[in-house]
């Protein structure tokens, strides 16, 4: 399958890593810095992780008023960008050595619908920047993760990307952007009858 085409576009959290421990930190720092006495734990975050973050924010933090939801937003942000760079995440297994293989017969991407300064965060802490020509997020212009995908094929005249993710949320993105999928079953999300899918992310070089 992949040896017909000309890129690879990743999902980030639960594909490439695990950074909820820390994710969950920087939201619980949060929520108490605003008042509220209310703890998340690392499942939680896996349990939403691939929506995009107006739709987390306005679904599972519905306990915070209106009038400080913005208020909320900013702290996290700078709290998310400071963890991250501090404590990072934890990488899955041989996804380093496996970029490094697939990087050198095809071009590689990332489409996640984190925050603005979540990718750049993951590639600095890991060193990773070598083995990825671009990426898109939602926290960059407000855009669904299928206009981001598309955006990615047109901006970098991609020819027959595939995407790889592991949410419900990723497949319906895929679909969406006319590019066939991959899932990472290892990941966060549970997806039945995938056409394609890989049971650890070194899986890839198989296809």
């Amino acid at each position: 399958m992949i040896e017909e085409r000309d890129s690879l576009i990743f999902d980030l959290d639960g594909t490439l890593w695990d950074a909820s421990e820390t994710v969950v930190r920087a939201f619980n720092d949060s929520i108490v810095e605003i008042g509220f006495d209310i703890n998340l734990n690392a499942l939680d975050i896996r349990n939403f992780s691939g929506m995009k973050m107006d739709d987390i924010f306005a679904q599972h933090f519905n306990f915070i008023p209106k009038e400080k939801l913005q208020n909320f937003e900013d702290i996290y942000s700078s709290r998310e960008k400071k963890y991250l760079n501090e404590s990072g995440g934890r990488l899955f297994p041989n996804v380093r050595e496996t970029l490094e293989k697939l990087s050198k017969i095809h071009r590689l991407f990332i489409v996640s619908n984190c925050l603005s300064g979540y990718i750049e965060s993951f590639l600095d802490f890991y060193d990773l920047n070598s083995y990825f020509e671009d990426f898109e997020c939602f926290g960059n212009r407000g855009l669904p993760k299928d206009e981001n995908i598309r955006l990615i094929v047109t901006r970098n005249d991609l020819q027959n990307p595939v995407y790889v993710g592991d949410t419900i949320w990723d497949i319906e993105s895929s679909d969406k952007a006319g590019v066939d999928f991959i899932y990472a079953s290892y990941g966060f999300g549970k997806i039945e009858n995938a056409e394609y899918q890989i049971e650890k992310f070194e899986d890839l070089l198989k296809y």
